[in-house]
């Protein structure tokens, strides 16, 4: 008996350890809010760090006319055919040298991909 005691805590501790960690709505990272809750990532939120990060060099809006730098502008990143909002949110976590070290959260990441993705139809 204390054998089964023990595999079943360790598969209690392993759910509750990796449990945990997870994909939200197939793209971007699952964020867990105040209540315990899985939250979807937020392009309202995205929209804000794009504005504070990623403006001077990307043109981050369909407002905005102009970036200083030549990357990308963000609604043509969102309108590739290859464009995956949870391969974004990886990548920003750990981005080129060029960008800078913007030392994002998961959940901050998640919420910047889903803003870039909102921007597929603009």
């Amino acid at each position: 008996m204390p054998r089964r005691s023990f595999a079943v805590a360790l598969l209690v501790a392993a759910v509750a350890a990796f449990g945990t960690v997870g994909f939200g709505a197939g793209d971007g990272f699952a964020q867990t809010g105040r209540s315990g809750t899985a939250q979807p990532p937020s392009a309202a939120r995205g929209a804000e760090i794009a504005q504070r990060w990623c403006a001077t060099c990307h043109v981050t809006s369909a407002d905005q006319t102009q970036a200083t730098g030549e990357a990308t502008p963000f609604p043509t990143i969102a309108r590739r055919n290859s464009f995956d909002a949870g391969v974004l949110a990886l990548f920003l976590l750990d981005p080129h040298p060029r960008m800078p070290d913007m030392s994002l959260t998961r959940a901050e990441a998640a919420d910047l991909a889903a803003y870039v993705r909102s921007l597929a139809g603009k």
